[in-house]
Order: C-alpha cells, then structure tokens, then sequence
C-alpha cells in the first residue's frame, strides 16, 4: 500500500484500525509492503510502527529495503547521461532540482543547491536539514548514486511543459517521468529509470519470496500508483484517490484514507476479521 492519501490520514497518521488489522496480518503471516514515493528514511518510521518484518518500496520503486533493520533488498539509479541531461534541462528552465541519492547509511538523502528551506521547494521533507546536503552543482553529482531527480511547481501546468521538454530529450529512452500532487507541498515531477514502478519493485521482491501477483492486494491514491493497482490479484484506488486513476481501476474502496478505507477494505474481503 501507498502512504500518503492511503495507510495514512490527512494528518500523516496510521490510524487505530488500520494499524490493528494490518498487524494482525503481519501476525498470521501475511506479507506487508509499504510502496511510496517517499525515500526509505521517510517512510521507515511508519514501518517500524509494526511489529515483524515489513518490506518497503521507496523512491516509487528505486530502492527496495526491509524494516525494522534498513537492509537494503534491490535497487536501481538513474544513469550519469539521464541524469545530467536531465539536471541541466531543468535548471535551464529555472527550476531548483533535488536529486535524491542511495546515500542512507551515510545520512544523506537529497542534494540541492540550496537549502531545503527555500520558498522554492515549498516546505518539500518538511524542510527537513538532517538528511540534505547543499551542493555547489547538481550536476557533479550524476555518479552519487542517483535514484530520482525532482522539480517542485504550485502550477501543475509548469510541470506539464517541462515533462514535455524532458520527454523529447535523446535520453529520454532511459527514464519515465511521473507528476504528483504531495499534500500540504506542491505537484511534484519526478524522474526516474525507465522500468521502475512500485510494481516492478514489488516483482522483485515476489520473486525472491516465491511469491505471485495474484496473491497481492494493493491500495494506492495517485498516478504513480498505477501499475502497482493494475497488476496486483486487487488493486484497489482508494475512495479519495486523482479521477485519472479511479477511471482505470478495477476496484475502489467505499471508504478514503480518512475513513480506515485500507483496514476497512480488507475487512469486508473477509481477508481478516476481529477475533
């Protein structure tokens, strides 16, 4: 399942039921994947929430990690020609890029040019200084481990005609591009190698469990939830999930993430009941 818009309400919590339910399937055996957009050092906290292993899918599909311990599973970087490319495209558009790099272990997480505090990444990681480093140049980095460039907008329309720029680039063959709306930040573009989703992160690890897709149930709220829901057993868009979604979704949820709509789906599934 996604996080925000999805496990969690509009005030960034697990609520009571669902944390109950899903520990309750952690308990009986049942695998638990948190897949999101947010790095892995966002999203371990709410991980670790559960008791057991819980395996989670960061950087939309990127980096592959396991929680409570951090140990990394898979994961896939930008190449140093994608990257640049696109770093040098963006800043020429006057963007601030943020390039977030496989840097956990050492404590860092994203690179900007200047700090995350500015107006012009708009509270992005909750102006978060610990794990992001000022760089002179961006662009001196393309070899640092490169997981997903990203460019910030309150005008999704901005976003819209730098995508089309990037997508028209020679290297575009090597990445996808995915816009977001983060709740409470801006729309959010992102860049990242072209075969990674959620869902191919999700195979990964379903192959290394001996495990099949028919076997998952998904929950997600965005675009970028997209291939996780179609190629799931069940892929569920949530109550409150972008219009673009719902319409491609086999199932939705009666219930939004502010309604325990994950705890409360797998409940009338028959999935797991109060015992």
């Amino acid at each position: 399942m996604d996080l925000d818009g999805t496990l969690l309400d509009s005030k960034s919590s697990i609520s009571s039921l669902n944390h109950y339910i899903l520990q309750s399937a952690l308990d009986s055996g049942i695998g638990l994947l948190i897949a999101t957009g947010r790095r892995f050092s966002s999203a371990l906290p709410y991980a670790r929430e559960f008791r057991g292993d819980v395996t989670v899918v960061a950087n939309n599909g990127q980096v592959l990690r396991s929680s409570p311990s951090g140990d990394r599973i898979s994961e896939t970087y930008l190449s140093t020609q994608a990257a640049g490319a696109v770093l040098s495209l963006g800043k020429s558009e006057g963007f601030s890029p943020l390039l977030h790099v496989d840097r956990f272990e050492e404590g860092t997480d994203i690179l900007v040019e200047s700090s995350i505090t500015d107006d012009c990444f708009h509270n992005y990681s909750g102006g978060d200084t610990k794990r992001t480093k000022i760089v002179s140049d961006t662009l001196d980095h393309v070899e640092d481990r490169a997981l997903v460039v990203c460019f910030l907008s309150l005008e999704k329309e901005h976003l819209q005609d730098l995508e089309s720029k990037l997508l028209s680039l020679p290297e575009a063959k090597e990445y996808r591009t995915v816009i977001t709306k983060i709740p409470g930040v801006s729309y959010c573009l992102e860049v990242l190698e072209k075969g990674v989703s959620k869902w191919a992160a999700i195979e990964s690890y379903l192959k290394i469990s001996g495990l099949d897709g028919k076997g998952v149930i998904s929950f997600g709220d965005e675009w970028n939830d997209r291939e996780m829901l179609r190629y799931s057993g069940y892929g569920f868009a949530m109550k409150n999930a972008v219009p673009k979604l719902k319409e491609e979704a086999e199932y939705i949820t009666k219930y939004s993430n502010n309604e325990d709509g994950v705890a409360m789906t797998l409940l009338e599934l028959g999935v797991l009941s109060f015992s």
